[in-house]
């Protein structure tokens, strides 16, 4: 599938449904320290459109991995705001198995985070290289794993999502979404088919949203002794 752009196109507006997701507010010190900000604030919120921007797409996953790092930073800052770059991240699983990768990069969005190619830090300080590391060792095959650790004071959380227990689209609406998806991806898809698409789409992944604010199967948020 091709997309050829207009010379005069305009800038996309996200769906209301995707904006509406609750922001996660952290501190940036790194940006504060290096002028970023007016006044004295250093609070900055990511949402999940960031999170779309980002990735370029919306999906149960990237929901899902937004809504972990949101049950992880409560659980490690439970009265304070979470500083960013100051959170060292496990994913216990390949980058490039599965969606190990795309739940990761999520992770370093937000945190700070970053591989070996993050950002090496002033003097001894802001270091965001090798927070995020990626470890085999410790995968589960009953869901999959993940360790936040506060680097101020050494506190551990683990999550653990289940991704057959998200939830799951209407069986109606996983047979249309693949007859959509197909039609979509070949160019075959009228205006009005391609409006439903979207929005059975957007069905499903606000679902994942719906789910984390009530007490939701597929997500489980363990302290570390």
């Amino acid at each position: 599938m091709t997309y050829n752009p207009g010379e005069q196109e305009q800038a996309a507006v996200f769906a209301s449904d995707l904006r509406d997701v609750a922001p996660l507010r952290l501190i940036e010190p790194l940006a504060r320290t290096l002028g970023a900000f007016e006044g004295i604030s250093s609070a900055i919120e990511y949402s999940y459109v960031d999170v779309v921007k980002m990735a370029g797409h919306a999906c149960p996953t990237t929901a899902a991995a937004y809504e972990c790092c949101r049950a992880a930073l409560s659980r490690l800052y439970p009265d304070e705001t979470p500083v960013r770059g100051q959170i060292e991240v496990t994913v216990y699983g390949e980058p490039d198995d599965g969606t190990y990768g795309v739940i990761g990069q999520v992770f370093g969005l937000i945190t700070g985070a970053a591989t070996e190619t993050g950002f090496k830090g002033l003097a001894t300080f802001f270091r965001r290289q090798n927070l995020l590391k990626y470890e085999s060792a410790g995968a589960d095959a009953t869901g999959m794993l993940f360790r936040f650790k506060r680097m101020d004071n050494g506190k551990v959380v683990q999550c653990r999502l289940i991704p057959d227990r998200m939830p799951p689209p209407a069986p109606e609406d996983a047979k249309r979404l693949s007859e959509l998806m197909r039609k979509v991806l070949w160019e075959a898809a009228k205006t009005d088919e391609i409006a439903e698409f979207h929005k059975l789409w957007r069905r499903h992944v606000t679902a994942v949203f719906e789910s984390a604010k009530r007490d939701h199967p597929w997500l489980s948020i363990q302290e570390e002794k």
